[in-house]
C-alpha cells in the first residue's frame, strides 16, 4: 500500500473515541472534564497522562508525549504511520483501498496474506493433532516431562507432526492449498531427486512463531523422535513475512509485560521461554537459532529500552551473549547479564532452583560493560605484559562505546583496579580513541559553527536576547495552535516560517504555513496529522492542553511579534560590532558607529 488518501485516514479515524480506545491499554479515571492516568511511555507515580474527548488528544506533562490517537498507537507499538492506519481499519472491518498501487505490489500484498493464513492453518492442524488424536499422546508426554502445561500448549497453539512424509500436504490438498503455496508459506520442504514435497517437520514439537500483532508467520519445531530426522530444532524458510533476524518467540504474549516490567529477558530456546514465562517471569522472549541482530533490537525498542540476557553458562552462550551485547552498546541500550551456573540453562535453573531464585539474579544481574571488561580480563593472562596488553586494548574498546561521560570514567577507575593501573594512563589511552573515532563526525559538525551574536546581549534581569527571542517564538505558536491568533493575523505583521529559528519551533512553524498556504485555513488535528516527528507532535499537543491565563492577547501577540522581529536588529548589531573592531582608534567614524550601536541596543533591550 504506497499511500492513503486523507478521506480514507478520516474515514477511519472518525469511528474511534479516544478514551474508549486508549482504556484499552491504560487505566483512565475522569478528572474534571477530562481523563487521566499513568504514562505508559515513561514510569511514574503520580498519573499525569491526560486524555481529552473533546480534543481526541493526549499529553503527558510528565514526559511531553502527545498527539491524537494515531500518535498514540504509532507510540505504543512503534509502528509506522500506515501500519497505525491498517491496524485501526482492521480493529473497524474496514477494508482500506490499494491507493496507487501497481499490479506487481497488489499481488505481494496478497501473497504475504496468503502465507500467513496457510501458516495459521498449519498451525492449528499441528495443534489439533498433540491435542485431540492418539498420535499426539507421546509428545504431550514430552512436553509435560519438560514442565509444560496443557494451558501452556493452548495458550501458544503448540503441536505436534507425525513422522510422516505427506499428513499435511494432504491436509493441504483437501483445503485447496497448491504445494507451491506451502513452499512459499516456508512449512513444506522439496526433494529434488523424486521432485515432490513433503512435511519440513516431521516427528517434531511444532512451535508457531506469532508477529508482534498476533499472527501467526512461521512455525519452529523441535525434534523428539527418529534421529535422522535431521536438526534438533527447525524454523520455517524464509518467506515474505518472516526472517528469523527479524522475530522473536514469545514477544506478542510477552509485550504487554515488557512495558509493566520496564525491561525484556531474553533467553535462546523455546523451552527457556516456557520455563519462565510458566514461572510467572513473563516479561521475556527468545531469539530464533540466530545471535541476537539489530533487527531484534528494533523490534524490542517498541517495548523498552532495557534488555537482561540470561543465556546458558557455556562457551557457546557466552559468545552468543558477547555478540547480542555489542550489537545492543551500537544502539546506545541499556544492557544487563545474568551468567548462570555451569551446566545450567534457564530452563534447568528455573525447574531446580525456582523462579525466587532466578528473579534475585535478575535483580542482581551485571550491567553489560561490567560483564564484557570481566570476559575480557577471564580470557587473556593478564599477570603477563602481552595478556595485560591484549585485555587493555579489549576494553578500551569497549569503553569507548560507552556514551554517558560519567558512567565511562567509574568504568575507567574499575578498570585501573582490575588491571592494577593508574588511572591517568587508561584515561589517556581511551581519550585518544575516542577522538580518534570522533574526529570525522566532530569535524563535520564543527566546520560551519559561528557564534551568534545574541548570546553575548542581555536585558535587564540577566535575560539573553536569545532566552526571549525563543520564548516568543513558543509563545506565538501556541496561540496559533490554540487559535487565539489566526494566521492571517501573523502574516499581516509580516511574521512568517522562516522568522522562527529556534530548532522545534522552525518546524512546527513551517509545516502550519505550508497547511496554510495549502488550504487557507491551519487547524491543530490537522498540523498534529501533518508533523511527522514524534516529539514535535508531543509539543502541539501540550500548547492545546495549556491553560493560559491570557490578559490583553493583542498586546501579547504584539510583544511576542515584537520580540522576534528583533533578530533583524541583532544582525545589524553584529554588523557594527564588526565595524568597530575592524576600525583603527582614531577613525573618526567610530563615535557614529557607537551611537547607532548604543541605539539598536537600547531598542532589543528586553525586560
Amino acid at each position: 500500500m504506497n499511500q492513503l488518501s486523507k478521506e480514507t485516514i478520516h474515514q477511519v479515524v472518525q469511528g474511534f473515541d479516544i478514551i474508549e480506545f486508549i482504556s484499552e491499554f491504560v487505566p483512565l479515571a475522569k478528572a474534571g472534564k477530562e481523563f487521566k492516568g499513568l504514562c505508559p511511555f515513561h514510569s511514574e507515580k503520580t498519573p499525569s497522562f491526560t486524555v481529552s474527548s473533546e480534543k481526541q488528544l493526549y499529553y503527558c506533562f510528565g514526559c511531553g508525549s502527545g498527539g491524537n490517537i494515531i500518535s498514540f498507537l504509532m507510540k505504543y507499538e512503534n509502528c509506522s504511520f500506515v501500519e497505525a492506519i491498517e491496524s485501526l481499519a482492521q480493529r473497524k472491518g474496514i477494508k482500506l483501498p490499494e491507493e496507487n498501487s501497481t499490479v506487481p505490489q497488489d499481488s505481494k500484498w496478497k501473497e504475504k496474506e496468503a502465507i500467513i493464513q496457510i501458516n495459521g492453518m498449519a498451525a492449528r492442524y499441528y495443534h489439533d493433532l498433540l491435542m485431540k488424536s492418539p498420535a499426539g499422546k507421546s509428545a504431550q508426554r514430552y512436553l509435560e516431562s519438560r514442565g509444560v502445561t496443557s494451558q501452556t500448549m493452548e495458550e501458544f497453539c503448540l503441536g505436534y507432526s507425525k513422522n510422516s512424509w505427506k499428513d499435511l500436504l494432504l491436509f493441504f490438498q483437501k483445503k485447496n492449498v497448491s504445494l507451491d503455496e506451502a513452499l512459499d508459506a516456508g512449512v513444506a520442504s522439496h526433494r529434488q531427486e523424486r521432485n515432490e514435497g513433503y512435511d519440513r517437520f516431521r516427528g517434531r514439537i511444532i512451535f508457531p512463531i506469532y508477529s508482534p500483532d498476533g499472527q501467526i508467520i512461521a512455525l519452529g519445531g523441535r525434534k523428539i523422535e527418529d534421529e535422522s530426522l535431521g536438526p534438533k530444532y527447525m524454523n520455517s524458510s524464509e518467506t515474505l513475512v518472516y526472517s528469523k533476524s527479524n522475530s522473536l518467540y514469545g514477544l506478542y504474549q510477552a509485550k504487554q509485560f515488557i512495558r509493566k516490567c520496564g525491561f525484556a529477558i531474553v533467553v535462546e530456546g523455546y523451552l527457556d521461554f516456557h520455563s519462565l514465562y510458566q514461572a510467572g517471569i513473563r516479561n521475556v522472549v527468545a531469539t530464533l537459532g540466530t545471535s541476537l541482530t539489530q533487527g531484534h533490537v528494533k523490534l524490542l525498542e517498541r517495548y523498552t529500552k532495557k534488555v537482561v540476557f540470561i543465556y546458558d553458562a557455556d562457551q557457546a552462550g557466552i559468545s552468543a551473549t558477547l555478540r547480542g551485547l555489542d550489537i545492543f552498546q551500537q544502539e546506545n541500550r541499556e544492557v544487563h547479564v545474568v551468567m548462570l551456573p555451569s551446566g545450567h540453562d534457564p530452563d534447568s535453573f528455573i525447574r531446580t532452583f525456582g523462579p525466587e531464585e532466578l528473579n534475585k539474579r535478575i535483580d542482581h544481574s551485571t550491567p553489560a560493560v561490567e560483564f564484557l571488561i570481566n570476559q575480557s580480563i577471564q580470557r587473556n593472562t593478564t599477570s603477563t605484559v602481552e595478556g595485560k596488553v591484549k585485555a587493555t586494548k579489549e576494553i578500551l574498546l569497549i569503553l569507548s562505546k560507552v556514551f554517558d561521560p560519567l558512567v565511562r570514567m567509574e568504568y575507567v577507575k574499575l578498570v585501573a583496579k582490575l588491571l592494577d593501573m593508574h588511572e591517568e594512563i587508561i584515561l589517556d589511552q581511551l581519550q585518544g580513541r575516542i577522538q580518534e573515532s570522533r574526529h570525522a563526525s566532530q569535524r563535520s559538525s564543527l566546520g560551519g559553527a559561528r557564534v551568534s551574536p545574541l548570546k553575548n546581549v542581555r536585558g535587564n534581569g540577566n535575560v539573553t536576547v536569545l532566552d526571549a527571542i525563543q520564548v516568543a517564538e513558543r509563545m506565538l505558536i501556541g496561540l496559533i495552535c490554540r487559535g487565539d491568533v489566526s494566521m492571517e493575523d501573523v502574516i499581516a505583521k509580516s511574521i512568517l516560517d522562516h522568522d522562527f529559528q529556534s530548532e522545534p519551533m522552525r518546524e512546527i512553524a513551517e509545516t502550519a504555513f505550508s497547511l496554510w498556504r495549502e488550504k487557507r485555513r491551519m487547524m491543530p488535528e490537522e498540523l498534529i496529522f501533518a508533523l511527522k516527528d514524534e516529539k514535535l507532535r508531543g509539543i502541539v499537543s501540550g500548547f492545546l492542553f495549556e491553560e493560559m491565563d491570557h490578559g490583553d492577547i493583542n498586546k501579547e501577540f504584539q510583544d511576542y511579534v515584537t520580540k522576534i522581529k528583533s533578530r533583524e536588529l541583532i544582525k545589524k548589531l553584529h554588523y557594527l560590532q564588526n565595524e568597530i573592531k575592524s576600525r583603527p582608534h582614531n577613525d573618526p567614524q567610530i563615535n557614529m558607529l557607537l551611537k547607532e550601536y548604543s541605539e539598536i541596543k537600547k531598542k532589543i533591550t528586553i525586560s
